[in-house]
């Protein structure tokens, strides 16, 4: 018998925004260019893959000017790619630059003017992901956020499982035993005899103490 207990509770993963993130590898469809893949997923863009762009829908340019999807496609992706050589070729340059040469108190001193001089761990990983946002001719850059409101339909979403652990509860640390107080130099002190101790306690009553003499019997010193 299956019970609310035993199903699995999974929750979908939004985005800031508060909308459902794609799977990566999933398929999407869209009214104007068909059936599509979920290729990657970069914050909060998505890489579209599309299956078919022969039959996808005509696009039509600001100036009135009617195009293939496969041509609009192709514009994009030289677009991308020349924004790309742009930006990566002015980095190298900056990395590559010569010091500049600024006056101080005590003349002149060469000095890095840009701070990507010598950089090279940094500006490699930004050209690293510059080149990442290139599109190819068959893709698409869509916003996560923007895409099911643009008409973009998905077939599944990531989820996650809440994992609860239910541990037991430890027992608390045993404590150790409280010692038992010695009796030994006292008035109960187990190695005398009682009859030595109640005379003892006769004679000098509490002002005896086994310490303050060095023989049992001896009167304490006044």
């Amino acid at each position: 018998m299956t019970t609310t207990e035993t199903l699995p509770t999974t929750l979908p993963v939004l985005t800031p925004a508060g909308v459902r993130i794609p799977l990566v590898g999933t398929i999407c469809c869209h009214p104007s260019v068909g059936f599509a893949t979920v290729v990657s997923r970069t914050q909060r863009t998505l890489r579209i893959q599309l299956d078919d762009i022969e039959g996808a829908d005509d696009v039509t340019l600001r100036n009135g000017d009617v195009i293939t999807r496969a041509e609009w496609l192709s514009r994009l992706c030289d677009a991308d790619l020349s924004r790309a050589c742009i930006e990566v070729a002015g980095l190298e340059a900056r990395l590559n630059a010569d010091p500049v040469q600024v006056e101080t108190g005590g003349g002149r001193a060469l000095v890095d003017g840009d701070v990507f001089v010598g950089a090279k761990v940094l500006v490699k990983q930004l050209c690293a992901s510059i080149e990442a946002s290139v599109r190819e001719a068959d893709e698409m850059i869509v916003s996560i956020d923007g895409a099911e409101a643009s008409g973009w339909e998905f077939d599944e979403y990531a989820t996650y499982t809440p994992k609860k652990k239910f541990g037991k509860a430890k027992a608390p640390k045993a404590r150790a035993p409280k010692p038992v107080p010695s009796r030994v130099g006292t008035i109960e002190d187990p190695s005398k005899p009682d009859w030595l101790v109640a005379e003892m306690n006769e004679c000098f009553g509490e002002y005896w103490t086994p310490a303050s003499s060095s023989t049992d019997g001896d009167a304490p010193s006044a």
